[in-house]
């Protein structure tokens, strides 16, 4: 403790040196290096539009100045993924790999980071230690790291493709990884998985995956999550789960205040399907609500607009984009699909069933039936809620001009209703996804799923011990969190299991990052 303080107060008084000369005079660093750039010049349009960016931090940092040929101080700002200097030159952070940098002259140290990518790099260097801290802590949060494998140990493999589990060894912390083969990834692919990585960065929103951290190991990319864990909304219902009309309005609410934030933010998922929504199992909510994930997600525009119809079953098009030709806004179809989803499981499901198979082939004979719906508010008595389908009916109206909105959607009677019913005695019978105390009890239980679970099993002993909160100057995080006993790390054995169906070339990582994307 007393060491703590002496350090903390050594910080504090530590006054901020002139770095310059060291630098300029050493020439520890290539010329070839220094010359080779990666900073973009901005337009002035882009930089009116920082005037609505949040700025993280802001310090005149000892830099390269192509101009001059000599290190000075240049004041850089940092906004969310992007560092943007006074000259009007930007660089995108997720594009870079950060690395230390130490220059020492005698008792003289000149401390800082490269920041490189495909175009170029970047030195930048600190006149204190404090700025040492701050500057490093924030950069993280949006630069790739590099060493992932000495850094935490991976643990388990889940249910969802390419996602484990592992943990942090300085202070045995868990989190959520994903391991993806740039060598799997077209330039497409590549490029919408950054663009989603990059909107996960700038933001904290429930019902997205909290990014920690991004760590780039030769060909292997692992995108660092908050820790949690579960399977997809179709995974579960072919596995028999039934859900209560409560769980469902649970779903879709969440649903649309996640979608409601990304429209604010001019941002669309444009994909809601029961695949791409996970059931969190980790839900220690005293309320026990079902507890959402919605993920596979890019930035989206509407030259994009075919690529994504194409993809997307019939019955998630909305009426008005069936002709391709004909330019839309995209704000429109994440609220069309969510209403397509509430159709699907309150309508279809009780009525079909469910079949095993891929989804797309589970859906053969599913047709969103507009008129049918129509008639119904008309009928007495009928099977369902009226205020259900009066929900139904306003979430799919044909006209997209008529159709109900973010702000009355989230407001509608069904939603209110269905909250009120939800009393403590129902709450006690509601199935719900249980909350995992162990690795153990993540295991999917499907053997289809699960074929090669022995081969985990016989390398990994399942052990976690749930411990008390450590100090970490990086972040805070939940009294609650389980913490896993160490092991010897498996990385080299789970990145031969990652599991992508289409091996292609390895994309050139030219991508959407290079420009600016305010959000």
């Amino acid at each position: 403790m007393k060491q703590t303080k002496k350090r903390l107060s050594y910080i504090k008084n530590q006054k901020p040196a002139n770095i310059e000369w060291i630098l300029n005079l050493l020439d520890q660093i290539p010329k070839y290096q220094l010359q080779q750039s990666n900073l973009k010049s901005a337009t002035q349009i882009q930089l009116q539009g920082l005037q609505d960016c949040d700025q993280i931090l802001k310090s005149e940092l000892y830099s390269f100045n192509t101009k001059t040929n000599k290190f000075q101080q240049i004041t850089f700002s940092l906004y969310p993924n992007m560092l943007i200097n006074n000259y009007g030159e930007f660089l995108i952070l997720s594009t870079c790999i950060m690395i230390k940098k130490i220059i020492q002259y005698k008792e003289f140290i000149a401390q800082g980071v490269l920041l490189y990518n495909h175009h170029g790099n970047l030195f930048i260097f600190y006149e204190s230690y404090v700025q040492q801290l701050n500057w490093e802590k924030q950069l993280k949060r949006f630069c790739k790291q590099q060493n992932f494998s000495q850094k935490y140990t991976i643990k388990e493999k889940l249910s969802i493709p390419n996602h484990f589990v592992c943990v942090k060894n300085k202070n045995n912390r868990i989190y959520t990884v994903q391991m993806i083969r740039f060598t799997h990834l077209n330039e497409q692919n590549y490029e919408q998985l950054m663009n989603e990585i990059n909107i996960l960065m700038c933001f904290k929103q429930s019902g997205l995956n909290q990014f920690h951290a991004l760590f780039e190991d030769g060909e292997i990319l692992y995108i660092l999550y908050d820790y949690w864990i579960g399977d997809t909304l179709f995974k579960q219902l072919q596995q028999g789960l039934l859900l209560t009309t409560q769980q469902i309005s649970q779903i879709i609410y969440q649903l649309i205040k996640v979608c409601r934030f990304l429209t604010i933010n001019n941002l669309y998922h444009a994909a809601i399907l029961p695949t791409n929504i996970i059931l969190l199992r980790n839900n220690n909510n005293a309320q026990q609500q079902t507890k959402i994930t919605l993920f596979n997600f890019s930035f989206r525009d509407g030259n994009q607009v075919p690529s994504i119809i194409q993809k997307l079953p019939n019955a998630w098009i909305p009426p008005e984009f069936q002709c391709l030709n004909v330019k839309q806004d995209l704000a429109q179809i994440d609220l069309y699909q969510i209403g397509v989803l509430l159709y699907y499981l309150t309508i279809f499901l009780p009525e079909k069933g469910i079949k095993q198979g891929p989804f797309n082939k589970t859906i053969d004979n599913f047709q969103i039936q507009y008129a049918w719906l129509k008639g119904l508010q008309n009928k007495n008595p009928i099977p369902y809620s009226y205020s259900l389908i009066d929900f139904l009916c306003q979430l799919l109206d044909p006209n997209p001009q008529t159709r109900i909105t973010y702000s009355v959607a989230i407001c509608h009677q069904w939603l209110i209703n269905q909250k009120h019913q939800q009393n403590p005695i129902e709450k006690e019978n509601i199935k719900i996804l249980a909350s995992l105390r162990t690795i153990l009890e993540l295991r999917e239980q499907n053997s289809n799923d699960y074929a090669s679970s022995q081969r985990f099993d016989q390398k990994l002993e399942q052990h976690i011990t749930s411990s008390s909160e450590e100090e970490d100057q990086e972040q805070t995080v939940d009294n609650n969190l389980h913490r896993i006993s160490k092991e010897r790390n498996c990385i080299p054995h789970y990145i031969n299991l990652i599991n992508i169906i289409t091996p292609c070339k390895h994309p050139s990582r030219k991508s959407v990052n290079d420009q600016i994307h305010f959000v």
